[in-house]
Parts: structure tokens; sequence; C-alpha cells
């Protein structure tokens, strides 16, 4: 069996990150970007392709996709059409494929505001943060179900320190004076760095993972949780609230994401009998922040992350002893030995 992995977004942070834990368990991570040459240089232990027919080639050679490129800005920035092409050569190749149980696991989002009430089923296309591009990613998935197990992940909020949202959600704490973003009510669907990449893994090899995934932490938490979890580490104050509308000047359509309640639950990653590394968000937090200090990582020296260069402007240890079972974070050869997905395929959690 081919231990060959295609990625869209392996340059950027949380793509960065997972190709990193892939290549450690013996996967050959083939990355995708519109500038290979460039990409190539910043990571040589990766082989680099462009978005041309050699994509359509890799994926059939391959057989196994983790496209965690709908959410980024290197993929998009030229525009819908090349996000649409992008997809189709994806969608073709796993089409064409030979190899034994093809896979493609796709990152997308959320936007979506239900209140109070527990959404362990995830919602419909319309209610994705980053509207037509997320839903070219889940639309591409359902497109390959015939010839591929498509895993669809609505990430939430990620926490991490050298990327994401949150050093830039962490800046007033950093200056002394933290903040409650809107009424600070709201559920926050979030989820560690390390278990969105462990989830991300474990998909790519247990056949339990099909179809809309919520991939969040298992204890909802609201925004203020937040704020009091950050500021109680860093020691500062954190009660001032920040109008929505300032919000969303600040953060644009991503502000749904924090000013509107998404309480999610990760149902499906707790039937595959997935271990949440930080299930709860003061733990989350402070492994975070705590971590960060050793590393000598602020929000003053967190790169944007769309920036083009490296996933992140520090060099941070290689992700490790993420909180999927170990049998789930699979070499190729293990996932040669898994069972076959169930013919009994839903599209919901």
């Amino acid at each position: 069996m081919s231990n060959e992995i295609v990625v869209t977004g392996a340059s950027g942070w949380l793509g960065g990150h997972t190709c990193r834990v892939l290549h450690r368990l013996g996967w050959e991570v083939v990355g995708v970007s519109r500038t290979p040459r460039i990409a190539r240089g910043q990571h040589p232990r990766w082989r680099w392709i462009g978005i041309g027919a050699e994509l359509e080639y890799a994926v059939a050679r391959a057989g196994r996709v983790l496209d965690v490129g709908g959410r980024l800005r290197e993929l998009i920035d030229a525009g819908r059409s090349s996000r649409f092409e992008v997809t189709d050569r994806v969608a073709r190749g796993l089409s064409r494929t030979t190899v034994q149980d093809p896979v493609l696991v796709s990152a997308s989002g959320y936007r979506v505001h239900r209140g109070e009430e527990l959404l362990a089923t995830p919602t419909t296309k319309g209610d994705l943060v980053f509207g037509g591009f997320d839903a070219t990613t889940e639309d591409t998935a359902a497109r390959a179900a015939p010839a591929a197990r498509s895993a669809i992940m609505r990430i939430g909020l990620v926490l991490g320190a050298d990327g994401g949202v949150f050093p830039v959600l962490r800046r007033p704490f950093d200056a002394g004076h933290g903040v409650v973003l809107g009424s600070g009510r709201q559920w926050l669907p979030w989820i560690h760095l390390t278990d969105a990449v462990g989830l991300l893994v474990d998909a790519i090899s247990d056949p339990g993972y099909a179809g809309v995934i919520n991939a969040v932490a298992p204890e909802p938490a609201r925004y203020r949780d937040l704020a009091r979890a950050t500021g109680d580490v860093l020691g500062v104050p954190w009660g001032t609230r920040v109008p929505e509308d300032h919000v969303v000047r600040t953060f644009g359509g991503a502000s749904a994401l924090l000013l509107q309640s998404h309480r999610l639950r990760p149902d499906t990653a707790l039937a595959c009998n997935y271990c949440f590394a930080h299930p709860d968000i003061t733990g989350a937090v402070e492994d975070v922040l705590v971590g960060s200090q050793a590393a000598g990582i602020t929000s003053s020296t967190h790169r944007s992350p769309c920036c083009r260069e490296s996933p992140c402007s520090v060099t941070t240890p290689l992700v490790t002893g993420c909180g999927t079972r170990a049998a789930c974070h699979a070499s190729p050869s293990q996932t040669a030995r898994r069972a076959t997905p169930s013919a009994s395929r839903t599209w919901i959690d």
C-alpha cells in the first residue's frame, strides 16, 4: 500500500502541524500549493505539487486526501475559480484511484446561531463561517462519497499559541487588561490544537469517521469562560466588554464564530473512543498560555495567520501526545489493516 497522502493547506498553521505528525507516523506528505517551489524551500521534508493536472494524478495515486486548504488564504486568494479547480481535481482523482479504502478528510467551519440549544448533529451548508468556500469543500466531499469515505470535519475555534485567532484574542490580556467580546454568554465551539490535529489524523485511519462531524471539545464553554481562563492564567482583570459592532469591524465575517452562539457536541469522535487531551477550556487555555510563556511566545511575536511564509514566526515543538487512543494515530501500514468502511455510511453525526 502507498504511504502517500495529499494535503492541501500543508503550508498553513493547522495543516503544517498536522503534516508534522503525519510525517512522524511514517506518511509521505505531498503538499499542494499554487507556488510549490516556494513551499518546497520552506518545508523541504515534504514533496510539493501545484494545483494543475499533477494534483489529480497525485490524488489518484495516493487515494488519501487531507483538505485543510478550504479555509486557507493561500489557496483562495486567487479567486473562487481557483478553489473550484482544486476541489474538482480532488474529486476526479478520487474517482480514478485504485487504492483500497480511499478517504477524503476535509476541514470546514460553522456559522449558526442557536442560542442555548445543544447541537450533536451538524447544521446545513448555509450555516458555514466561510460561506461559499467551505460549501465548495463540502460539495467536493459529497461528490467523492461514491468512490471514497468522506469525513467533513466542522472545526471550531482552535486554541494554539503560535497561530489561529487565539494570539489575537489574547492581545488585550498581554497588555494588562482582558476583554469579553459581545455579551460573553454566547457558546464558543472551541478545540485545542493538539485535539484538532488528533481528530484530523484519526479521521484518516478510522472508518468510523464518515459524513459531517463536529470537531470540537466535549465540554462546551461560553466566551466569558475563555476570557476568565485567560485572565486567571495571566493574572489580569478580564471583565471589560467589547460591543458587538466593534468586534464585527475588527474581525469581519469571522466575527460570527466569536459572537453567535454555537453549543456543539462531538458525538462521532466520542463514539470512536477518541480521548481528548484537553476536554475543558480552563485546562486548554492554561496549557496554551503556560506553553507559550515557556517558549517565549506572546501575541506580539505571533505572525499573522494569513502569512504566506512559515506557519508561525517562532520555532515550536512538534505536536505530540495527541489525546487520541494510540491505535488511531496509525502509520500507513497500520491503516492498511483496518476494516473497510461500513456500508451503512451516513452523512450526519
